[in-house]
């Protein structure tokens, strides 16, 4: 004996506690599996023409998602840090000179700044995750001269060289200094 509605969940009335006997997938485009036409087997829904999932509204958010895809800097969040930023000082400003401030009022202003707060340590991080720390500056400053004896034979294009890196980065320690030009003037 074939399948029946009944066996998918299928039933026959609210009120009537017996599954379906129609046959599995009756009068659908599944024959023999599932629930029949009457109790939900060929249901493919009514099209959605507003509200969250419409196929304008998902349409609008490929195109968002594709804008965020191509965004160059991901990890830059300096922008949602001024929205949110611009949108307190607005909420605070509606709010006015209120002497009284009810209870959920000031939780919504406490939960922003908090918000905002953890935008911000996200920024440090990603920042400082990134940035060269001060021991490795101090190891490229110390290496430099070294590579730069090592590579550039010429004494004329050495002192080009960190002449440019000065006007780029400033001065380097006088050490490094008297390291390069005497390594210059030994050579002459």
């Amino acid at each position: 004996m074939g399948k029946k509605c009944g066996d998918f969940g299928g039933r026959k009335r609210q009120g009537d506690k017996g599954p379906c006997g129609q046959a599995a997938g009756w009068k659908t485009d599944h024959p023999g599996n599932g629930k029949c036409t009457l109790h939900g087997g060929s249901v493919t829904g009514r099209p959605v023409i507003h509200g969250r999932y419409s196929v304008k509204h998902k349409q609008e958010l490929q195109d968002k998602m594709q804008e965020f895809l191509e965004d160059p800097q991901p990890g830059n969040l300096m922008s949602e840090l001024a929205l949110q930023r611009a949108m307190l000082q607005d909420f605070v400003e509606r709010l006015g000179d209120t002497v009284l401030i009810d209870v959920i009022m000031r939780k919504h202003v406490f939960d922003m700044i908090e918000s905002i707060s953890k935008v911000v340590e996200r920024i440090s991080r990603i920042l400082n995750s990134t940035a060269i720390t001060a021991a490795e500056l101090q190891l490229l400053q110390m290496a430099l001269p070294d590579l730069l004896l090592r590579y550039i034979d010429e004494p004329e294009k050495r002192l080009a060289f960190m002449g440019e890196l000065r006007q780029l980065i400033g001065t380097p320690s006088q050490a490094h200094r008297s390291q390069i030009t005497s390594s210059v003037s030994d050579q002459d």
